[in-house]
């Protein structure tokens, strides 16, 4: 809006911070340039939990799709990839959609519930058009990939049925673009490098997660992820002493911690006679 494009470019601001979406963030920046601000900006993810083959191939495709049916799928951080190996592809699969379909989507009043509704009813067309997307790309809804009918006080809600989609690689665009909906998608990988490969392939760098029954083989792995911010065998990354932030596309700077602090701050010298 108007407001916000007044800030991004007067001079007398001397820094923009803002957290939402990559394109908007990109506007900013392109806004602020003239006046040479700071900007700082949180913005979009498609991160990726990576599961390793001495990991618990069933209980790590469960706790990743359980993590993306939290706030009906929208949130930046989310790891919306899972990366399984290719031996135990259809075991990972199946853990997942277990886990999604049992959990469904309902009353985000009832505490109980994990996956509400969504925002809108243009950000639920919106994840719909990925979901038939997926299929015509060649993919598999293995569970979900339909709105979730309400009755009653919930009927008017932008209802979305978590999902679980088989069958694509990391070069389909339900892996590349964020879909920000409980929507994630499994993707083989064969080996350790692969898998960094493939979680390095995006315009994305956010956060991540990597499981393993070796901790140092988890955190060899993580070295090599070019993400803000990464958990190995569920260590969690968000805190308010731990700087939050992403590389790529996923933004500039970093917030919360002693680093976020220093986001607002500018360096000055001062020099005294000898």
């Amino acid at each position: 809006n108007r407001v916000a494009a007044m800030l991004a470019e007067d001079p007398r601001v001397d820094l923009v911070s803002f957290t939402g979406s990559t394109a908007t963030g990109r506007a900013i920046m392109a806004a602020a340039a003239p006046s040479l601000k700071k900007v700082f900006l949180e913005l979009g993810g498609k991160s990726a939990a990576i599961v390793l083959d001495d990991a618990d191939i069933a209980s790590a495709a469960s706790m990743a799709a359980f993590s993306v049916a939290v706030h009906a799928g929208q949130g930046c951080a989310l790891t919306t990839r899972l990366l399984v190996p290719r031996e135990s592809y259809d075991a990972a699969v199946e853990a997942a959609a277990g886990t999604m379909s049992s959990l469904g989507a309902g009353d985000p009043a009832d505490a109980g519930t994990i996956c509400g509704p969504v925002i809108s009813a243009v950000q639920r067309d919106r994840i719909l058009g990925y979901l038939a997307l997926a299929e015509e790309e060649g993919g598999r809804i293995a569970t979900g990939g339909a709105v979730a009918v309400q009755d009653g006080d919930l009927a008017g809600g932008f209802w979305i049925q978590p999902t679980v989609v088989a069958g694509l690689d990391n070069t389909a665009r339900v892996a590349r673009e964020e879909i920000f909906g409980p929507v994630l998608t499994v993707i083989p990988h064969d080996g350790d490098d692969d898998a960094v490969r493939i979680a390095n392939d995006s315009p994305y760098g956010l956060s991540g997660a990597v499981e393993s029954g070796s901790l140092e083989r988890a955190k060899s792995v993580a070295a090599r992820i070019r993400t803000g911010t990464i958990g190995v065998n569920g260590g969690q990354w968000f805190g308010p002493d731990a700087p939050f932030g992403g590389y790529k596309q996923s933004g500039l700077g970093r917030e919360m911690g002693v680093e976020g602090f220093e986001e607002y701050l500018e360096t000055k010298l001062i020099a005294e006679p000898a």
